[in-house]
């Protein structure tokens, strides 16, 4: 009996013990658990992953591109248009006199650049000379100027539908004070901008008329109004110039010729001065040589490769 009781005691003792354990160990285990509230203070992985990191590669440099040219030459705008893109630097603005406009237009309202080649490289001779020899003062002058392919290339859209801003300068044909275009249809600005005299179409009858004065190739003046940190500035006259030194199309208009030469040359020298770069594509052939406008894509694209490593040195 007294062994019972001993027992007894000693489970009691061991029973005791072992409560306070068990509520220890159990208050423990909540605390454990109370600690698992997210520290507001302590940023979780997927709030890591789900903010905006700083780039290992070059920052994007936005610019104001200025394009001007006549002939095949201007072919070199996809170049200098897929480059740029490559290196990351993003076209604000493109503000266009020439042929080059056309290649504006199309960037600007085909899905991409490959798009781009695609439409350039089915351009033929007969597609210029239809656009180029636009005369506004003839009746119905726009009908059956521009090609199907282009038509139904620009269908339905207007100049504010391109993905690039883009304005439309004509100063450079219609010797009249500077006209530009940055919304409403898109054929009238590229037939007036396109119909550069000498090529395809003829030298205006009336010299006495024209103001030479007024003769703009690159409107880098109407970039500046705009705004634009960067304004970058590529020419594409070279072979547009020796083709009118020559006269070989009309040689009944060598005044007109000679002044409107002049007239150009001398806006390009003033308006290039203001340009942040400039660039200058020339195929040191006809402007009507339509079997090197591949060579010319390849040319602008090494010009772009050069100003792209220019602009990225600029503030």
């Amino acid at each position: 009996m007294k062994l019972f009781k001993n027992s007894f005691l000693v489970f009691g003792l061991f029973l005791a013990l072992l409560l306070p354990g068990c509520s220890l160990f159990h208050s423990k285990k909540e605390a454990a658990n109370e600690a698992v509230v997210p520290n507001p203070s302590v940023e979780t992985t997927n709030e890591i992953l789900s903010k905006p990191t700083s780039k290992s590669s070059r920052s994007r440099k936005k610019i104001t591109l200025v394009l001007g040219g006549v002939g095949v030459a201007s072919f070199g705008t996809i170049g200098i248009l897929k480059r740029l893109q490559e290196e990351g630097i993003d076209i604000e603005l493109l503000v266009t006199s020439g042929w080059p406009t056309l290649f504006g237009l199309a960037r600007g309202f085909m899905n991409s650049i490959h798009d781009l080649e695609w439409f350039a490289m089915r351009l033929k001779e007969t597609d210029f000379e239809r656009l180029s020899s636009f005369d506004s003062n003839q009746k119905d002058a726009e009908k059956e100027k521009v090609s199907q392919l282009i038509e139904n290339t620009f269908k339905n859209k207007e100049l504010r539908d391109s993905k690039i801003p883009i304005i439309i300068a004509t100063s450079h044909v219609s010797g009249k004070d500077s006209e530009t275009y940055d919304r409403g249809e898109w054929k009238t600005p590229l037939l007036r901008t396109m119909s550069v005299p000498g090529v395809f179409r003829r030298y205006p009858k009336s010299v006495s008329d024209y103001r030479f004065d007024s003769v703009q190739g690159l409107e880098i003046s109407e970039a500046r109004k705009q705004g634009s940190p960067i304004v970058v500035s590529i020419e594409m006259y070279g072979d547009y110039f020796d083709f009118l030194k020559t006269g070989k199309k009309d040689t009944t208009r060598g005044e007109f010729r000679e002044n409107y030469l002049k007239a150009l040359k001398n806006n390009l020298e003033q308006e290039l001065k203001e340009s942040d770069l400039t660039g200058h594509i020339e195929l040191k052939t006809s402007p009507t040589n339509f079997s090197q406008k591949r060579l010319a894509i390849i040319l602008g694209y090494q010009e772009g490769a050069r100003l792209a490593k220019l602009i990225r040195k600029l503030d």
